[in-house]
């Protein structure tokens, strides 16, 4: 199995919204992978549920969230060796938080630019993400080939 998990600062909008992507698309093409997703300040937010902009944006792509009533996660919680690529959401935003997270130091992280709300309207990011994830499955399926 090839693990995906996408991180963002509260794990409620972009990281929740491409692991949603990420496993309906996989499921699609039937591929031995999956993806979770975990925040890098979770519990300085009182939202700890998917935020509802991304859930209309999976309405709009026709996903239905399987973590729709899940609580967020914190990264610290997890056992990173389960992953096989970690992806932060946005570099300017993340790359200070994971140098200042020393069981994320040495870790070989991705970096997207998805900007978070508000300063980037969902109406935006989230389809870029949208195409993000999408190109990362198809390489993924080369990959397990």
């Amino acid at each position: 199995m090839h693990n995906i998990l996408f991180v963002c600062t509260a794990n409620i909008f972009r990281s929740r919204f491409s692991e949603e992507v990420y496993n309906h698309l996989a499921k699609e093409r039937n591929l031995p992978t999956q993806a979770f997703s975990a925040g890098l300040m979770v519990g300085q937010y009182t939202l700890r549920k998917i935020y509802y902009p991304a859930l209309d944006q999976l309405q709009r792509f026709n996903i239905s969230p399987l973590r729709k009533d899940e609580l967020s996660v914190h990264i610290n919680n997890l056992d990173l060796s389960e992953y096989d690529k970690v992806i932060c959401m946005d570099e300017d935003e993340h790359r200070p938080m994971v140098e200042s997270n020393p069981r994320l130091k040495k870790l070989d992280i991705e970096y997207w630019n998805i900007v978070d709300e508000p300063e980037v309207s969902s109406h935006i990011s989230l389809p870029k993400c949208y195409k993000n994830v999408k190109e990362l499955v198809s390489k993924v399926a080369l990959e397990l080939v």
